[in-house]
C-alpha cells in the first residue's frame, strides 16, 4: 500500500544529503559500535561502572540492527548515537548513585497504578489524567532520562533538567511539523515506562523508533525479568528523595508482560484500556511509519501495517488466554473503554479510583477540570489516518476481532 510521508524540515533534508555525500552514510561521523557507545559514555560521565552486563546482549542485537536493518539516514545515525548514548551515560550515573547510596535499595513500591493496552487505545491520555493527583507520582522524561541527582519536591517542577530534556525529546517536532497532531511530547510530562527499560537496552521505544526486525524478536523471545528488576530498582531511586502515595505509571508493552509485571509489583492494580482495534491500527502504523520517517529514506509502511495487525491478534488472545487461565490475577484488572473515556473522562477516572479504593479527593477533581479545558487538540492540529489506508480487508479484519469486542463491549469505529 503506498504511503504518503509527512514533510520533513528543508534543513533535515539538506543534513541527509551531506550524509550521502561522505560516502559511508555517516558512519565515521556517528560510530554505532558498541565499544564506541561505551567508551563515549564512560568519557562523557568519568564513571565506569555499567552495572550487570545483562545489558550488552540487547545492546549488541540493537546496534547490529541498526547497521543491517534499519537503512538510516544521517539524521538517523544522529538520533540513534544520540539516544542510546544518553542512557548509558545516565545509566552509569544511576549504577554510581546506587553504590554511593546503598539505603536506596530498602525504599518501597506499594500498589503502583498501572495503564496499558494496545497502542492508540487512550493510555496516554488516561496516563495524563491520573498524573494529576497530587498524591502520585507519575515519572516524567526527564526525571527517567536524567536520573541523577534524584529530584526533590522543592525543584520538581523547575530543575534545569526539565528544559535540557525537553529541548532533546521536541527536537522531533522540528524535524516533522506535523508531529505534535500524533503526539504530545515535553520533558516535563509524565512519560511511559519504555524510558526507564531502555536503561537494560530492553524496550519498545527502540522498536517504535527504528525498523529493527531482528532486535524486536529478541525483546519478546527473551525472558525481560532484568529489565523489570532494573524498573523496579529505578522506580526506588527516583522517589527516594520524592514520594508519592502511589506510582502512576503506564506502557502498552506491559500489556505483552503482564505476569512479569504482576511477579515484580504484587500489589499492582492495572487498568487496560480497550479500543476498536482496526482504527488503532490505522492510527499506530501511520504514527510509526512517520516516527521511523524521520531516521530513515525508505519506510515500510506494508510491512508495519502486517507486523502491527498481527500482534494485535496476538496481544489480545495472549491477555485473554491469561485471564481466562488464573495466569494473572484478575481481581487487579479494572477494564476502561476507550469510549467511555472520551467521553466522561472525569467520571471514568472517578470510577477507576473507586473499583480500587483509592479517595477521590477534591484537588485532584480540580485538576482534572483544569487539565481537560486546558488540553484542546485544535491547537496541535488534527492527526489524520484511516483504516483504508492500511490497504487492508475490513471484513476480513473485522472477523480476526469479533470475540474480542464482544468480550469487552468494545463499539466498532471502522
Amino acid at each position: 500500500m503506498p504511503w504518503t510521508p509527512p514533510e520533513r524540515a528543508s534543513w533535515v533534508d539538506r543534513l541527509n544529503v551531506l550524509g550521502e555525500s561522505l560516502g559511508d552514510g555517516g558512519r565515521a561521523l556517528a560510530p554505532l559500535d558498541e565499544e564506541t557507545l561505551l567508551r563515549s559514555a564512560r568519557e562523557a560521565t568519568g564513571l565506569d561502572d555499567f552495572g550487570d552486563d545483562w545489558f550488552r546482549e540487547p545492546l549488541r542485537i540493537f546496534l547490529l540492527a541498526l547497521e543491517e536493518e534499519a537503512r538510516l539516514n544521517l539524521i538517523g545515525r544522529l538520533l540513534a548515537r544520540l539516544e542510546t548514548q544518553r542512557i548509558l551515560e545516565n545509566r552509569l550515573r544511576i549504577e554510581d548513585h546506587w553504590k554511593r547510596h546503598p539505603e536506596v535499595e530498602r525504599e518501597r513500591i506499594e500498589a503502583p497504578l498501572v495503564v496499558t493496552g494496545l497502542g492508540r487505545s487512550g493510555t496516554t491520555f488516561l496516563h495524563d489524567l491520573l498524573a494529576c493527583d497530587p498524591t502520585s507520582r507519575a515519572p516524567t522524561y526527564w526525571e527517567m532520562m536524567y536520573s541523577v541527582p534524584p529530584p526533590e519536591p522543592s525543584t520538581y517542577d523547575t530543575d534545569p533538567r526539565i528544559l535540557a530534556a525537553h529541548r532533546e525529546v521536541s527536537l522531533m517536532d522540528e524535524v516533522i511539523p506535523s508531529l505534535p497532531s500524533m503526539q504530545e511530547v515535553g520533558g516535563g510530562l509524565a512519560s511511559e515506562c519504555i524510558y526507564l527499560l531502555a536503561h537494560q537496552l530492553a524496550t519498545d521505544m527502540f522498536v517504535g523508533n527504528f525498523d529493527v526486525p531482528s532486535y524486536m524478536t529478541w525483546t519478546i523471545t527473551t525472558d525481560q525479568k532484568p529489565a523489570y528488576d532494573y524498573h523496579r530498582r529505578l522506580l526506588q531511586l527516583l522517589q527516594s528523595r520524592h514520594r508519592g502515595e502511589r506510582w502512576a505509571l503506564k506502557a502498552p508493552s506491559h500489556l505483552h508482560n503482564l505476569p512479569l509485571l504482576f511477579a515484580t509489583y504484587p500489589d499492582a492494580r492495572v487498568v487496560i484500556t480497550h479500543r476498536d482495534p482496526l482504527r488503532q491500527l490505522g492510527s499506530i502504523s501511520n504514527l510509526m511509519a512517520t516516527i521511523r520517517w524521520m531516521r530513515s529514506d525508505r519506510v515500510d509502511y506494508d510491512g508495519i501495517v502486517q507486523s502491527m495487525g498481527l500482534g494485535f491478534k496476538y496481544q489480545l488472545a495472549h491477555m485473554a488466554k491469561l485471564r481466562d487461565d488464573g495466569a494473572v490475577p484478575n481481581e487487579q484488572i479494572l477494564d476502561v473503554r476507550y469510549a467511555d473515556l472520551v467521553a466522561n473522562p472525569l467520571e471514568s477516572v472517578r470510577g477507576i479510583y473507586g473499583h480500587f479504593g483509592i479517595p477521590f479527593r477534591n484537588d485532584f477533581e480540580e485538576r482534572l477540570r483544569e487539565r481537560l479545558a486546558s488540553r484542546p487538540r485544535s491547537q496541535r492540529g488534527v492527526h489524520e489516518y484511516s483504516f483504508a489506508d492500511t490497504g487492508l480487508d475490513l471484513a476480513t479484519e473485522r472477523a480476526r476481532h469479533v470475540k474480542y469486542q464482544e468480550r469487552y463491549g468494545v463499539p466498532s469505529e471502522v
